[in-house]
């Protein structure tokens, strides 16, 4: 604002010319305070004070943000926020030392998120295992800055400490994020930690060292249970989570979104929590030594795969059942093709086995006719394909009677056998790669490499349902099947692995499954070799649906 020294009358005017001279009398005007604003800068924490001499804000009482940008490090004896840095966590973290002897943790960063930060920490006010403010301001060297109250000399860093969890204990420390996060959505906000950010004391208990620049959530919108999980999650792939539950294999890794996939919220992430613990009971005493694991994957909205298996004695002589099967995924309804054929073979196996004609008969015959019925029942299911490709699903089936086994298989599913003596390959694909290779037509290398290579020449389903030379009235003729069938002598223990490509697309050589199961031990249970099999697929990229169905036989 400008004034006339002779008639003091003011001007405000719009262009640098009015402002030269008085309309009233030509005086040259002066420069004069304009009462109206603030003595000094306003405040860019709160935008209503102003900046005192000594730096902080008059109305929030806050250290105003310099407008210096931040250095990529500050050096270790260089003075930050009022005190000395001892050390640097990373070009934005310092443990610094104040003038009473205190170490407080020093955030660096934009000044938005900075203050950002602090409020969200001041609103919850030091509860659960969040961390004290001690100061939030601006460093004349380093810019906007967070000082934080340090964890306790005891505490660790969460990746010091992660290795020697076990899975109980992991599930436990996700309970305890969750909670933090619950206080978070209370105070309106989002939060995606970093694992550094997770200590844990001597005692077992989490504490957090920030709150990493929290988002305000909108109205309707909930906390990513998700996000949180997940940013400690790769801490426990693959140990301990390997030998768990697929499903907590799931919950730590890295999510891949899905069509139709909700999110997790705070609840549903404990209830899946609670549903991994009741799978992590141990079997009792006298389990059965065969197990199975159907699981989704990581990419598939729902599960196409089916298992079914039956044990039983008769005549003294123990007898075993097993059955896998992998809905096509291109037919419709392909899920409800793999359970109906999954149990329609299952029966037709185990009552062959109870009524004692496994005893004078060969498997073969039996595993055929398991088989063929198993086709009939999925094309008898009435199912409107909407007009897709009817429903289909492979199938691979095993009996086990005494110490003889027969397989038999349409599609490609497959067996396996190890033992300490070695590991074979039982069945024998139906894709075109198997027979083009099998044909001369290309190597096996060039087979692989085609988009042709998973294409089916075989599986269960009504592929053919219309005779083109039948009457235009007259009913769909169901198509014939052929199954391969193959018995095998099992020499002394071992273990029968049958299994959908979801598992063996990643380990496809008998070796590599061998190596699988060796790498347990003798002593490992069904469930615990079921489960590592099919988390091992999950950890090269889950793909597919995966299913693996194992027999220990002794």
């Amino acid at each position: 604002m400008k004034r006339c020294p002779s008639c003091g009358a003011t001007s405000t005017g719009a262009t640098p010319s009015e402002h030269r001279f008085c309309e009233s009398d030509g005086a040259t005007l002066v420069d004069v305070p304009d009462p109206a604003r603030p003595a000094g800068p306003r405040c860019p924490m709160c935008s209503e004070g102003t900046v005192e001499a000594d730096g902080f804000c008059s109305s929030c009482g806050k250290r105003a943000v310099s407008s210096r940008p931040t250095p990529a490090v500050a050096p270790v004896g260089s003075p930050l926020a009022g005190g000395v840095v001892v050390s640097a966590r990373s070009s934005e973290e310092y443990v610094v030392r104040m003038p009473g002897g205190a170490s407080v943790l020093v955030a660096l960063g934009d000044a938005s998120a900075i203050e950002r930060e602090a409020d969200a920490l001041e609103r919850i006010g030091g509860s659960g295992p969040f961390p004290r403010v001690v100061e939030c301001g601006a460093d004349e060297t380093h810019g906007a800055f967070l000082a934080l109250a340090m964890p306790g000399a005891d505490d660790r860093p969460l990746g010091e400490v992660g290795p020697g969890f076990g899975l109980p204990a992991v599930l436990a420390l996700l309970r305890a994020l969750l909670d933090a996060a619950q206080i978070v959505e209370r105070m309106g906000f989002a939060w995606e930690p970093q694992r550094d950010d997770v200590h844990m004391r001597p005692d077992g208990a989490v504490r957090i060292a920030r709150l990493r620049v929290p988002r305000k959530l909108g109205p309707t919108e909930r906390i990513d249970a998700r996000a949180v999980i997940e940013s400690v999650g790769p801490t426990f792939v693959p140990a301990p989570a390997i030998d768990g539950p697929p499903r907590a294999f799931r919950l730590l890794l890295p999510h891949v979104a899905i069509p139709g996939d909700p999110g997790h919220s705070v609840a549903e992430a404990r209830a899946e929590i609670d549903a991994i613990e009741r799978e992590l009971a141990p079997p009792p005493a006298d389990a059965s030594r065969v197990a199975g694991v159907c699981d989704p994957g990581l990419r598939r909205p729902h599960n196409e795969d089916a298992v079914a298996s039956a044990s039983g004695i008769t005549k003294g002589e123990p007898w075993t059942v097993l059955v896998v099967c992998d809905g096509v995924s291109s037919s419709s309804h392909a899920e409800l093709a793999s359970a109906v054929a999954a149990k329609t073979a299952c029966d037709a196996l185990a009552h062959f086995a109870r009524s004692g004609d496994v005893a004078f008969e060969g498997g073969a015959a039996a595993l055929t006719t398991a088989i063929k019925a198993a086709h009939v029942a999925v094309c008898a299911q009435q199912i409107d394909t909407g007009g897709g490709d009817p429903p289909g699903t492979t199938i691979v089936a095993g009996l086990l009677w005494r110490r003889r086994l027969t397989v038999g298989w349409v599609g490609d599913s497959r067996a396996y056998w190890v033992s300490d003596q070695g590991a074979e390959l039982l069945t024998h694909d139906h894709s075109w790669a198997n027979e083009a290779v099998a044909r001369g037509e290309v190597t096996e290398l060039e087979a692989s490499l085609s988009p042709l290579a998973h294409a089916l020449t075989r599986c269960l389903g009504p592929l053919e349902i219309m005779d083109p030379d039948a009457p235009a009235n007259a009913l769909p003729r169901i198509q014939e099947v052929q199954p391969d069938v193959r018995a095998r002598d099992l020499p002394g223990p071992g273990w029968i692995v049958l299994c959908s490509d979801g598992f063996w697309n990643y380990f496809p050589a008998a070796a590599e499954v061998a190596l699988l199961v060796r790498s347990l031990g003798a002593g490992a249970s069904a469930p615990l070799v079921a489960r590592r099999l099919v988390n091992s697929a999950l950890v090269r990229g889950g793909q597919d649906n995966t299913t693996v169905l194992v027999h220990h036989h002794r």
